[in-house]
This record gives structure tokens, sequence and C-alpha cells, in this order.
């Protein structure tokens, strides 16, 4: 399973649509790459998702990937986005954005640069 380091407090807070999360974990998947692992809050609520390897020994590519979403994980990108629901409403159709807290990748190396640091979702990030 995934793992944050300590907890950093950030002075921003990073809103995005899950659909474009969504998208740029699909997006890495098709590129043979794990995206890593997000917490985020949904309308009180934290959640975690992501992908990583099977083995941190495994090459980078598809048949070597999983996804999580909670305690749940998944062998391919389409089982993850299908089960992937709050409240029965799917990751990539939810009407309010989700707040990101952290997001980091295996081996507790931080991926966030921009005042948030990863420069994608900073880049789909909405104005709040």
């Amino acid at each position: 399973m995934f793992g944050f380091k300590k907890k950093e407090k950030r002075d921003k807070t990073l809103w995005i649509m899950g659909k474009d999360v969504m998208e740029i974990i699909r997006s890495d998947y098709e590129s043979n790459a794990a995206f890593t692992l997000i917490e985020f809050v949904y309308q009180g609520e934290h959640y975690l998702m992501g992908s990583s390897l099977i083995s941190l020994e495994e090459e980078e590519r598809k048949e070597n990937i999983y996804f999580e979403f909670q305690d749940e994980a998944y062998g391919d990108f389409d089982a993850f986005q299908e089960h992937a629901r709050i409240d029965g409403v799917k990751i990539s159709e939810l009407k309010e954005p989700i707040e990101i807290v952290r997001a980091g990748i295996v081996g507790n190396d931080t991926m966030l640069g921009t005042p948030w640091g990863e420069t994608r979702l900073a880049k789909k990030a909405l104005n709040r």
C-alpha cells in the first residue's frame, strides 16, 4: 500500500475536478507510468487514490501497474475508474471539485513543485 512521509503544512490549497485527476492517471498509465498517490478531501471526507507498481523491482509498464482507491486495489484502469466512487458517483463524474491535500510518489519523495508542485495538477487547478 501507499504512504506519505510526515505531513507537511501547505499554504495553498489546490482545487481540481475529479475528471481532470482521472485523466492524468489514465495518461500516465497509457505512457506505462504509475501516477502516484494523492490524498484529497471531498465534502469533508478524506480519500486516497493513485497507482503504483506491483513491486518496486518491476519495470514500469502497464502490466506491472495497479490502482488504488481507499483500501481497494484494481488491476487495470477501467476497473479502477468504474469502482472509484464516492456515495455511488464515479470520481470522474463528481460535480464539485476535490481539494488536494497531499500528493507524493513511491519512495516518500514529494512530486509537488509549483506552490503545489506537480505541474499537471496545478495547471488544471480551479481558481478558488
